[in-house]
């Protein structure tokens, strides 16, 4: 509990015209809650993206380095992409895809962006279970334990997303996100498009299950109560929120 999972320190981002992001630095701890918080347009979810390994502008990185220490305290993987432009950020971005839907997975703002509407829950549950370091002995039961966690039954697994109301497609896209049993958790912007009493049941579901299993979750928002009530630590990007 409480080991350091993530560390950006110093990020800078920019275009040819602007800064996007400045000199950025978090670290995001075991069974803690980390909020990245500020305007829109303060580089938030570039930040996230970047942690993920995920940089796709240019010249892009210019400064910051960025440790996973649950997997290599030592390495730094901005190390040869500083400076140097799209085509290092796309060999980073190719190196890191071990990394993202298994040591770090991402929520996005909106429960359609995280789940194929084509496919039914059960089926992108298995995808995301197949990223797991041990695999579990029997599949369906993995699938019913995962969506019992996120208050969901089991016949949610033979739906498709468009079957399901706002609430429980969060939810669902909640338990594609634990399912690897990941260390890192980033949600962006999570309460997005929901009324208040689901906003509220989906962040204090998702902050149950960071603490239950140790995760360690990035939580990026510009709503400020809800930082004020879950947030270990607070990071300010661009200013106040």
């Amino acid at each position: 509990m409480n080991e350091l999972l993530l560390e950006m320190k110093g990020l800078t981002i920019r275009t040819s015209e602007r800064l996007l992001v400045e000199d950025v630095s978090f670290q995001v701890l075991g069974g803690r809650v980390t909020a990245l918080v500020g305007a829109s347009g303060s580089g938030k979810s570039l930040s996230a993206r970047a942690a993920m390994g995920v940089l796709d502008v240019n010249p892009g990185l210019v400064a910051g380095e960025l440790r996973y220490p649950g997997l290599d305290p030592k390495r730094d993987w901005f190390d040869g992409v500083r400076g140097v432009g799209m085509s290092a950020q796309r060999r980073l971005q190719k190196e890191s895809v071990a990394v993202r839907g298994g040591y770090v997975t991402y929520s996005p703002q909106s429960a359609s962006s995280a789940l194929n509407p084509g496919r039914t829950i059960g089926h992108q549950l298995e995808k995301a279970i197949a990223r797991r370091e041990n695999q579990p002995a029997d599949l369906g039961v993995a699938i019913a334990e995962v969506l019992q966690e996120v208050g969901l039954p089991p016949r949610a697994a033979f739906a498709v997303p468009g079957e399901l109301s706002g609430g429980m497609a969060q939810r669902a896209a909640l338990a594609i996100a634990i399912a690897p049993q990941p260390k890192v958790m980033i949600a962006d912007e999570p309460e997005t498009g929901l009324d208040p009493v689901l906003r509220r049941v989906v962040t204090e579901l998702m902050l149950e299950v960071a603490k239950t299993h140790g995760v360690g979750l990035l939580l990026i928002t510009h709503n400020m109560d809800t930082v004020e009530r879950v947030a270990d630590v607070v990071v300010r990007i661009g200013g106040e929120a």
